[in-house]
Protein backbone atom coordinates (compact mmCIF):
# COMPACT_ATOMS: atom_id res chain seq x y z
CA UNK A 1 0.00 0.00 0.00
CA UNK A 2 1.20 3.63 -0.94
CA UNK A 3 -0.87 5.67 1.15
CA UNK A 4 -3.58 6.23 -1.59
CA UNK A 5 -7.12 5.38 -0.30
CA UNK A 6 -9.62 4.15 -2.93
CA UNK A 7 -12.10 1.66 -3.80
CA UNK A 8 -9.39 -0.17 -4.73
CA UNK A 9 -7.99 -0.10 -1.01
CA UNK A 10 -11.45 -1.46 0.18
CA UNK A 11 -11.09 -4.20 -1.96
CA UNK A 12 -8.05 -5.49 -0.62
CA UNK A 13 -9.30 -5.32 2.89
CA UNK A 14 -12.12 -7.40 1.97
CA UNK A 15 -9.81 -9.49 0.74
CA UNK A 16 -8.00 -9.55 3.76
CA UNK A 17 -11.26 -9.90 5.93
CA UNK A 18 -12.35 -13.05 4.04
CA UNK A 19 -8.74 -14.70 4.74
CA UNK A 20 -9.65 -14.09 8.55
CA UNK A 21 -13.00 -15.62 7.84
CA UNK A 22 -11.09 -18.53 6.47
CA UNK A 23 -8.41 -19.13 9.06
CA UNK A 24 -9.73 -17.40 12.03
CA UNK A 25 -6.38 -15.47 12.34
CA UNK A 26 -5.74 -11.47 12.71
CA UNK A 27 -4.65 -9.37 9.79
CA UNK A 28 -1.35 -8.97 12.12
CA UNK A 29 0.01 -11.88 14.24
CA UNK A 30 2.36 -11.16 16.90
CA UNK A 31 5.07 -12.00 14.57
CA UNK A 32 3.90 -9.13 12.44
CA UNK A 33 3.38 -11.36 9.75
CA UNK A 34 0.50 -9.66 7.54
CA UNK A 35 -2.31 -12.59 6.74
CA UNK A 36 -2.03 -12.08 3.14
CA UNK A 37 1.67 -12.37 3.00
CA UNK A 38 1.05 -15.45 5.21
CA UNK A 39 -1.72 -17.00 2.52
CA UNK A 40 -0.49 -15.53 -0.49
CA UNK A 41 2.08 -18.51 -1.51
CA UNK A 42 -0.61 -21.25 0.02
CA UNK A 43 -3.50 -19.50 -2.17
CA UNK A 44 -0.58 -19.34 -5.17
CA UNK A 45 0.23 -23.43 -4.52
CA UNK A 46 -3.80 -24.38 -4.54
CA UNK A 47 -3.45 -25.75 -0.95
CA UNK A 48 -6.47 -23.81 0.02
CA UNK A 49 -7.53 -26.37 2.95
CA UNK A 50 -3.96 -25.08 4.97
CA UNK A 51 -5.52 -22.30 5.04
CA UNK A 52 -8.44 -23.08 7.19
CA UNK A 53 -9.00 -22.31 10.82
CA UNK A 54 -8.08 -25.81 12.27
CA UNK A 55 -10.80 -25.39 15.28
CA UNK A 56 -13.30 -26.19 12.32
CA UNK A 57 -12.12 -29.37 12.46
CA UNK A 58 -13.47 -30.02 9.48
CA UNK A 59 -16.49 -29.00 9.54
CA UNK A 60 -16.97 -26.37 6.51
CA UNK A 61 -18.21 -26.72 2.65
CA UNK A 62 -15.52 -26.82 0.09
CA UNK A 63 -17.23 -25.07 -2.43
CA UNK A 64 -17.69 -22.24 -0.12
CA UNK A 65 -14.30 -22.27 0.82
CA UNK A 66 -12.84 -22.65 -2.07
CA UNK A 67 -15.17 -19.43 -4.00
CA UNK A 68 -14.13 -17.06 -0.32
CA UNK A 69 -10.32 -18.00 -1.09
CA UNK A 70 -10.83 -17.45 -5.04
CA UNK A 71 -12.78 -14.18 -4.36
CA UNK A 72 -9.75 -13.37 -1.28
CA UNK A 73 -6.93 -14.05 -3.74
CA UNK A 74 -8.52 -11.51 -6.49
CA UNK A 75 -8.60 -9.03 -3.68
CA UNK A 76 -5.29 -9.18 -2.55
CA UNK A 77 -3.64 -9.17 -5.72
CA UNK A 78 -0.59 -6.33 -4.92
CA UNK A 79 -1.18 -4.39 -8.19
CA UNK A 80 -4.47 -2.37 -7.52
CA UNK A 81 -5.32 -2.31 -11.19
CA UNK A 82 -5.87 -6.60 -11.10
CA UNK A 83 -7.99 -6.15 -8.37
CA UNK A 84 -12.06 -6.42 -8.92
CA UNK A 85 -14.20 -3.92 -8.22
CA UNK A 86 -16.54 -4.13 -5.46
CA UNK A 87 -19.47 -4.55 -7.34
CA UNK A 88 -17.71 -7.73 -9.30
CA UNK A 89 -16.76 -9.53 -6.51
CA UNK A 90 -20.73 -8.85 -5.27
CA UNK A 91 -21.62 -10.10 -8.57
CA UNK A 92 -19.43 -13.16 -8.38
CA UNK A 93 -21.62 -14.37 -5.31
CA UNK A 94 -24.53 -12.85 -6.48
CA UNK A 95 -24.31 -15.41 -9.66
CA UNK A 96 -23.78 -18.63 -6.99
CA UNK A 97 -26.64 -17.54 -4.57
CA UNK A 98 -29.17 -17.28 -7.31
CA UNK A 99 -28.03 -20.64 -9.40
Amino acid sequence: MHGVVDEKTDVFAFGVFLLEIISGKKPVDGSHQNIHSWAKPILENGEIEKLVDPRLGGGYDNTQLNRLAFASSLCIRASSTWRPTMKEVSNFYATFILS
